[in-house]
């Protein structure tokens, strides 16, 4: 894959987009990844709809935080890209985890550009038993970030990923802690997909499903998966997300 660069909303952004004459997937990654997490995904899907995956701000080859982040930022990244490779067409957003968070908040800040949504281990709050931990493993961050020289902004080399920017990696954990997207999940008036894993320590299917239940008309599809399910069982993904899209009529 030959990488390709865009400016947008201020910051350079890492990206793969694949054109068709279908309409567009967008892929948003989990926190931590890359967009190579949905490399199997992408190649299992093959080449019927056009496809944009990118590094998130903050990950991989993307510019770095700088400040807070609410998750409006990374939502209004993805709308500014669009615009920029003249995206006009409503797209289909999937999104894994803290991705799945970007993705609702998309589609609440833009309905009219959002023709469905697939929420995989969707992140939506910090799980009340996990906030202890959460908040000290924040500050340890936040104390490397102070620590670290910051390195500048990432560049293109072959050698692989830069290394993890604590910074960043703080700034989105924070944001998770901080996040509630109660008045978000009810509003969604687009076909939505919920894809809970079986083996899915990080989010649990039973809140995943509880997740579902609070969107109007979603759909739950529970996996044999992990948390990272685009990568742990790219096949079940692929033909759930094709059947779904399907039977949503997007085209």
């Amino acid at each position: 894959m030959n990488m390709q660069w865009l400016e947008a909303n201020g910051a350079r952004f890492r990206y793969d987009h694949r054109r068709r004459s279908a309409g567009t997937i967008v892929f948003l990654h989990e926190m931590g990844g890359t967009l190579e997490s949905y490399d199997a995904l992408v190649e299992k899907i093959g080449g019927r709809w056009s496809m944009l995956r990118y590094d998130q701000r903050g990950a991989g080859f993307s510019s770095r935080f700088s400040g807070p982040l609410s998750v409006d930022g990374p939502a209004g990244d993805l709308e500014a890209l669009l615009d920029a490779l003249s995206i006009d067409k409503p797209v289909a957003v999937v999104g894994a985890a803290v991705g799945a968070a970007v993705a609702i908040r998309f589609a609440t800040r833009c309905p009219a550009r959002t023709s469905a949504l697939v929420l995989l281990a969707p992140s939506t709050c910090l799980l009340p038993e996990r906030r202890t931990a959460t908040l000290e493993k924040i500050a340890r961050l936040e104390r490397e970030a102070l620590l670290a020289d910051g390195g500048g902004e990432p560049t293109s080399f072959d050698a692989g990923p830069p290394p993890r920017d604590a910074a960043s990696y703080a700034a989105t954990w924070r944001m998770l802690a901080e996040l509630d997207l109660e008045a978000d999940l009810a509003s969604i008036a687009c076909p939505t997909l919920v894809v809970a894993g079986l083996n899915d320590v990080d989010r649990p299917s039973a809140h995943v499903a509880e997740v579902a239940g609070k969107i109007p008309g979603a759909r739950l599809a529970t996996l044999g998966a992990g948390h990272v399910m685009a990568v742990d069982a790219p096949d079940l993904v692929a033909a759930t997300l094709t059947a779904f899209l399907d039977g949503a009529g997007f085209k």
